[in-house]
């Protein structure tokens, strides 16, 4: 998870300085407060250019993220507000959205009308190929026409890319793990490019917050 979420703190350029004054500091808005949502608040804290501002959560409101995830306690103390888009603009510069698969995509289309910057933490927006998507997540892309549009939020790869996008696709951490890898033997033409058999492994928690019998270690 600290490998997935790390690769979106690169959508702005990290400053020499600590002194804040001396540093454009960007407002930020989460939707969602899983497992994803709490590392990301985690990172943020240390972050200096980027502050955020609110949390929307379906099922918290009204309840303070560090009492709900008591590792955060010190590092942020925001009160979940209930998942009302409107609640974002004016507050915010950008959005991450830290959803399940297949739920941000009417999010980032109502945020993007408004000015405000996305970054979906999700699978929506990888793909370029909405049959793919289909494939894979077994429903059919709400807003196909937007893949096109969204930039692979990989900063190793594309930079410069993500410094100018308003919409933001962080990559998942197995892609992570394998592309980081991968992309220099393929660019350098050292390896084949069939044949190749990437084995990842992951921790439950990838599996999210969300409570699921294949998810309880006891059955």
């Amino acid at each position: 998870m600290v490998a997935k979420i790390y690769t979106c703190m690169y959508n702005y350029e990290c400053s020499s300085t600590f002194d804040k004054e001396m540093t454009k500091v960007y407002k930020v808005g989460i939707v969602g407060d899983g497992y994803t949502a709490a590392e990301l608040l985690r990172l943020m804290a240390g972050h200096n250019e980027l502050e955020a501002v609110c949390i929307l959560s379906a099922d918290n409101g009204g309840r303070r993220i560090d009492r709900i995830y008591p590792h955060l306690t010190g590092f942020c103390d925001l009160v979940c507000e209930p998942s009302e888009i409107e609640r974002l603009k004016g507050r915010c510069d950008a959005v991450f959205l830290a959803l399940p698969h297949g739920l941000s995509v009417p999010l980032a289309i109502k945020l993007l009308e408004a000015g405000i910057k996305c970054v979906d933490l999700g699978a929506d927006f990888r793909l370029k190929d909405a049959a793919i998507y289909k494939k894979y997540y077994e429903k059919e892309h709400e807003a196909p026409e937007m893949l096109a549009e969204a930039v692979y939020g990989l900063p190793e790869l594309y930079r410069d890319k993500i410094k100018t996008a308003s919409l933001t696709a962080n990559p998942g951490c197995y892609p992570t793990g394998a592309i980081l890898p991968l992309a220099p033997l393929l660019a350098a033409g050292v390896v084949e490019t069939h044949g190749i058999i990437v084995d990842s492994k992951s921790g439950v928690s990838g599996a999210g917050r969300t409570l699921e019998r294949a998810a309880i270690s006891a059955r």
